[in-house]
């Protein structure tokens, strides 16, 4: 589901100027679109309204942006086999996740890769990243350092950078966003589009060549995320079967004690939280097309409505039926 630069749906909304896009939500699924291309979906995991920006400049076949998003999110996606994307975060209000690494302010997030990204972020994130063809960037390296650089990207990780190449390309960012937006028709100059194009893969390439591996000192971060990967796949493959944290214990082959652990340890989350979260994310995903708020709960196992509406409008910061009020203007609620 890749979104097109300056199109508008129900919750979001984005502008053009030039070759610079700004677009704003204030919903998780429409935010989700706004970066053409990523093939991702984002689940509200922190309660309250959700608002998130981005603003993002195309230089010919490449791209940067800063992205902001307002509550905890967890994020999956995968991007064609032909980009290099990689972000730095530029705030973090809070612990986050990234492929079961505990992530680092300074840490470089490598979004590549053929089995995708899994990203659980902070409340407040602002997130600066650079999408690069793997042709543009090969240009940038010397021979002998290709084959490793390319081993650098077949899968999501984190790594360390260092941090005077990270300033710069924070720098470089905000400097283009700035010349984009103050002047935007600059960056539709030919010769000056080829030279700041020139200019970001050049520092992906000093970027990607500084970076280091993050090595935990043991595998238990590893294995705790494996069990949280196996129990969110379960929950997410039986959304119209309820599951109970016992069930969830016997599939995933731990016990409730260790499922605890694992949650808390890398999501900072109970497995019951977590459950009724993904749940909630489902109605409202599909209250778009719903016939009625009733249906969409009862389809997610809500059976005690009260609770789910007091639940729900904790999470997403309105009703249930204001929800489906705004994506159904001609239905009634029920």
């Amino acid at each position: 589901m890749s979104a097109v630069a300056g199109s508008k749906a129900e919750g979001s909304s984005g502008s053009n100027f030039g070759n610079l896009f700004v677009g704003a939500s204030n919903d998780v699924d429409e935010q989700a679109t706004l970066l053409r291309g990523w093939n991702q979906s984002y689940a509200q995991m922190s309660a309250g309204k959700f608002f998130g920006t981005v603003k993002e400049v195309q230089l010919r076949d490449s791209r940067l942006f800063t992205e902001f998003t307002g509550q905890t999110l967890l994020q999956y996606g995968v991007l064609p086999p032909d980009l290099i994307a990689i972000g730095l975060p530029l705030k973090m209000s809070g612990p986050a996740c990234f492929c079961g690494m505990p992530d680092e302010p300074g840490a470089l997030h490598v979004f590549s890769g053929g089995d995708g990204f899994e990203f659980y972020s902070p409340r407040e994130m602002t997130m600066a990243g650079l999408v690069v063809p793997r042709a543009a960037l090969e240009d940038m390296l010397f021979d002998g350092a290709r084959d490793g650089v390319w081993a650098q990207f077949d899968f999501a990780h984190l790594a360390r950078v260092d941090p005077a190449a990270s300033a710069m390309i924070k720098d470089f960012i905000a400097g283009v966003l700035q010349i984009a937006e103050a002047s935007p028709h600059l960056v539709l100059n030919g010769p000056i589009m080829n030279t700041l194009h020139n200019g970001l893969v050049s520092n992906v390439a000093a970027l990607v060549e500084s970076r280091a591996d993050l090595a935990p000192d043991a595998a238990a971060p590893a294995r705790r995320w494996a069990v949280v990967a196996r129990a969110r796949e379960t929950i997410h493959s039986r959304p119209d079967e309820p599951i109970s944290i016992a069930e969830l214990c016997r599939v995933v082959g731990v016990s409730r004690r260790t499922l605890q652990y694992c949650f808390q340890d890398v999501l900072n989350v109970s497995p019951a939280s977590f459950l009724r979260a993904v749940r909630l994310n489902g109605v409202r995903r599909m209250l778009r097309t719903a016939t009625s708020v009733t249906e969409a709960a009862a389809y997610w196992g809500f059976w005690h409505f009260g609770h789910f509406s007091r639940d729900y409008a904790a999470m997403f910061g309105e009703l249930p039926s204001q929800t489906h009020r705004r994506f159904n203007p001609r239905r009634k609620d029920g």
